[in-house]
């Protein structure tokens, strides 16, 4: 194979992995419960808005946080004195980037013994199948891990930002008791998990803003489906629709995921919680790359964010 002839058909396996780049975020994004409900299907579904957000850059990804009141608001009669004071109240979440890549690579065999561009093709789809269903396993599994993994190179995930002890984006939960998360210890679920998760519902709430997305395990799930009467057995249209089984609690659907915590059921308010991804870096599709010293053409898939609170 020459050298022109090389590069025709990185040509065409570059054109080809970016024509595939929609399919690629749907096998990532749309398969399991929490990634689709951060990236934005599952969550457009049920609220009609995402907690996606898209950053153009920065050295890390800065959260505004409000943790106390006005105190200026009072009321006044007359010409009486206005208080003035200058408010604080206000202070950041800090988080760094986290990166991932994988390579989809094609040999020079491959190419050779797949000659046409159908064939050629055909391969490359498998190989491109092949990488985002690894995408999604690992991103899936540390969205839900604590993001120590890996050197602390992974996903600040729920085991982080849904906690009541540690330092979240910069702040020590144990010095800023409003940073802190609710958290139940409950124990046998047979014995106490409905009660535990009215108190944490109803602590979590106030007016309309409460949590608005449930994920478990699959067997607290099933614990769950098994104790509700049948005429109980309510599921949630919207996130039914997104291919997704569900239960509701509340109103509020309730998913499980294989990746979530043992014994572990997560309360979400969707107006704290962030995926917040580089606009150049979403699952960037490179090029496909020969090096002079390597029989195999390879392109990059780069993801360039965090989950943030």
């Amino acid at each position: 194979m020459g050298v022109t002839e090389s590069r025709e058909i990185n040509d065409v396996l570059t054109t080809t992995m970016a024509n595939y780049k929609n399919q690629l975020m749907d096998n990532i994004f749309d398969v399991t419960p929490l990634l689709s409900w951060m990236n934005g299907k599952l969550g457009v579904a049920l609220r009609g808005n995402s907690v996606k957000r898209s950053l153009s850059g920065g050295e890390s990804i800065v959260e505004q946080l409000l943790f106390e009141q006005n105190s200026t608001v009072d009321s006044y009669a007359g010409a009486g004195v206005l208080d003035t004071t200058l408010q604080d109240g206000m202070t950041i979440a800090r988080y760094n980037w986290k990166q991932y890549a994988a390579a989809t690579g094609i040999t020079g065999l491959d190419k050779r013994n797949n000659k046409g561009e159908a064939q050629l093709i055909a391969l490359l789809q498998s190989k491109a199948d092949q990488t985002a269903m690894s995408l999604r396993d690992r991103l899936n599994r540390d969205a839900f891990a604590d993001g120590t993994g890996n050197g602390g190179k992974n996903l600040t995930g729920l085991e982080a930002l849904v906690d009541s002890t540690g330092t979240v984006g910069g702040l020590a939960q144990g010095t800023f008791s409003w940073w802190a998360s609710e958290e139940t210890a409950g124990g046998s679920f047979a014995a106490r998990g409905l009660n535990d998760m009215r108190t944490i519902y109803n602590t979590l709430s106030q007016g309309s803003d409460r949590p608005d997305f449930i994920i478990t395990t699959q067997d607290v799930f099933e614990f769950y489906e098994k104790v509700l009467q049948p005429q109980e057995r309510y599921s949630n249209t919207q996130a039914a629709n997104s291919g997704f089984t569900n239960l509701t609690f509340k109103a509020i659907p309730m998913v499980f995921d294989r990746d979530c915590s043992s014994g572990v059921i997560y309360f979400l308010n969707s107006k704290y919680l962030n995926w917040v991804v580089h606009q150049e870096a979403d699952m960037s599709i490179g090029p496909f790359v020969t090096p002079e010293n390597h029989d195999v053409s390879t392109s990059q898939t780069i993801f360039q964010g965090n989950m943030t609170t």
